[in-house]
């Protein structure tokens, strides 16, 4: 049976909020902009859903007319180990990949919608790069890949907005075949 850390984060609406909230620290009002097919109150359950599973933390209360707003940020770096992928089935694999994939379509999309319908559009200056390749590594090349992979970019999901800088959606994936 999956952990509970798995089930929190292997929900297509959660991994959404994972995903909009990864770099910066965001209010429940911000996240709606990012993600407005999500109603108000079910982004609040989940958002409520997150903290208590330590995924999210409360990093600031602004009073506003009455009600509080708190600001969230990520509690630590969202991934999942074997141990919480233990016990897992095939359909909640597939359903996984599934949610996975649904949040790369979900982001490419909101990059299409974010140009209008008489805008030059040019997805290669704006920094859209696909890719697809295989690989042919021993397991001790792969992790050793892998952890390089994860030295150059963890401290770049670090860095807060600023002048010049453009928020960027960024994933990989390895299958082995």
């Amino acid at each position: 049976m999956p952990s509970a850390k798995a089930d929190l984060l292997l929900h297509p609406i959660r991994l959404k909020i994972i995903t909009a909230i990864s770099t910066q620290q965001m209010t429940a009002k911000e996240l709606l902009e990012i993600i407005p097919e999500v109603p108000l109150t079910t982004l609040y359950r989940h958002i409520n859903a997150l903290v208590e599973g330590g995924l999210l933390q409360v990093t600031g209360e602004t009073q506003i007319r009455g009600t509080i707003e708190r600001t969230y940020a990520l509690a630590s770096l969202p991934s999942l180990k074997s141990e919480d992928l233990h016990g897992m089935t095939r359909p909640a694999y597939q359903q996984a990949f599934m949610i996975y994939l649904s949040s790369l379509m979900g982001a490419a999309q909101r990059y299409l919608a974010s140009k209008g319908e008489n805008e030059t559009f040019n997805p290669l200056a704006d920094g859209v790069e696909l890719s697809l390749g295989t690989l042919n590594l021993s397991e001790a090349e792969f992790q050793n890949a892998n952890q390089r992979i994860l030295e150059i970019l963890m401290p770049l999901t670090n860095q807060p907005p600023a002048p010049g800088r453009k928020r960027r959606f960024f994933t990989y994936l390895f299958i082995p075949q």
